[in-house]
């Protein structure tokens, strides 16, 4: 990406240092503009450290399909399902569950899915760009990604999946028992049918592969504070002059709002009502897994990922609905290490390491990528939910386009806030 003529007066503060945020911020850097990170913890510590590590071209189905209203009842009170929502929390979860459950139609699925193309498509390829040579070598691979199930037949809404991705260019093959097991040899001799994603990729350490954007961004020149940006603070004109954080106040030219689960607080305070909620997801480690798995394996059945990586073998997935402040509920995490051994009998889990962390997720699976509506000077870079590792560097180009006045490399307008104007959704 060529540099710009900005001047050093042109500053971009990104709040949010996980993956979505270093992209952006290193993208900026690339167009010219002197940039500020801020984050309540440290750089790549939250989604972006645990997350399955797949970089998936065939991300392009939304998590909300057809028929699956029918399915929550019996995942709810199945303590091994993939959906989980605390009883507690349930009159706070309830305006976003519905929203999720109304997006589900058919209609809007399919427009998704054409939109979510554009940001997954190529994927590892905008990995590839905006890694270093040396790195890109360490931490990306593109052995593809495999989709299995018990069942030989897919069910209607498998099958609707399977339609979605194929009716969106990805490159999709239909495969059977001998041959997944060719492919990945540990499985369990139970799995019966699998789709091969063969443009697909995943890195070896998402969270390193993050803190080398973040390096990247150091040696530019980027600064990072360590705060909680508790608000953002606008001149009489309606541009945001400062963040307000733990710290004291940060004084910017421009804002982009990239901070995950907590976004929509902000978001709050200058007027713009966003239905993000915080989706759950759980990992176990296992540093000495005595298999090698080659390309990340998902079971289409119980919705996980088991992934290959330099420490080891990752096993993550499922969702709880929870909020963002609620303690871990490891016994999600213990779920997953049992699946994970069902899946590959020979796994070894007598070392493991259990994780949480929290997806930040819009009702419609899309991100929110695009200016404010309420603020000329901010732009927004959330909610990408279960693909945010995936779509990361494409997010950065498009934030980094906007702000600078040039075309963006795909069309932002399904990513835009424009879409929940004038509905009532849950303030954080």
């Amino acid at each position: 990406m060529s540099g710009s003529d900005n001047t050093a007066a042109d500053t971009v503060t990104v709040i949010g240092a996980g993956v979505v945020g270093l992209a952006c911020a290193v993208c900026l850097q690339r167009q010219g503009y002197r940039v500020s990170l801020i984050d309540r913890d440290e750089p790549a510590s939250g989604a972006s450290a645990g997350n399955a590590g797949s970089i998936s071209t065939g991300s392009v189905v939304p998590v909300a399909l057809p028929g699956m209203a029918h399915q929550i009842p019996s995942w709810l009170f199945d303590r091994d399902g993939p959906l989980s929502v605390r009883w507690s929390y349930l009159p706070r979860a309830a305006p976003w569950l519905l929203r999720w459950l109304r997006s589900a139609r058919e209609e809007p699925v399919r427009r998704a899915a054409v939109a979510l193309a554009t940001l997954t498509l190529s994927s590892v390829d905008n990995w590839s760009d905006i890694l270093d040579p040396e790195d890109r070598a360490r931490f990306l691979r593109r052995q593809g990604q495999l989709l299995v199930s018990r069942s030989a037949d897919p069910s209607p809404g498998d099958l609707f999946a399977q339609r979605l991705r194929e009716e969106n260019g990805v490159d999709l093959a239909v495969l059977g028992a001998d041959e997944i097991r060719q492919m990945e040899p540990e499985l369990a001799s139970d799995f019966k049918r699998g789709l091969y994603v063969a443009d697909s990729g995943h890195s070896t350490d998402p969270q390193r592969m993050a803190l080398r954007l973040y390096a990247y961004f150091l040696a530019a020149g980027g600064t990072f504070m360590n705060a909680d940006v508790v608000a953002l603070e606008s001149a009489k004109d309606g541009t945001v002059v400062s963040a307000v954080t733990s710290g004291g106040r940060l004084a910017t030219d421009r804002i982009v709002v990239a901070a995950g689960a907590y976004s929509n607080r902000l978001a709050s305070t200058i007027g713009d009502a966003i239905p993000l909620e915080t989706e759950r997801g759980y990992h176990c480690m296992l540093p000495d897994p005595g298999i090698d798995v080659r390309r990340p394996v998902s079971d289409m059945d119980r919705k996980f990922f088991a992934t290959g990586m330099e420490d080891g073998v990752r096993i993550a997935g499922t969702v709880e609905i929870a909020g963002v402040d609620a303690a871990p509920n490891h016994d999600r995490a213990r779920l997953l290490m049992r699946q994970g051994r069902e899946m590959f009998p020979r796994l070894s889990t007598d070392q493991h390491r259990y994780w949480m962390g929290r997806r930040p997720s819009i009702p419609d699976s899309m991100p929110v990528i695009g200016p404010s509506p309420s603020r000329p000077n901010v732009w927004y870079a959330f909610g990408h939910g279960h693909i945010g590792l995936t779509t990361a560097p494409i997010t950065g180009r498009i934030i980094a386009a906007l702000i600078a006045g040039a075309a963006p490399p795909v069309d932002p307008s399904p990513f835009s806030v424009d879409r929940f104007r004038s509905r009532t959704v849950n303030r954080p």
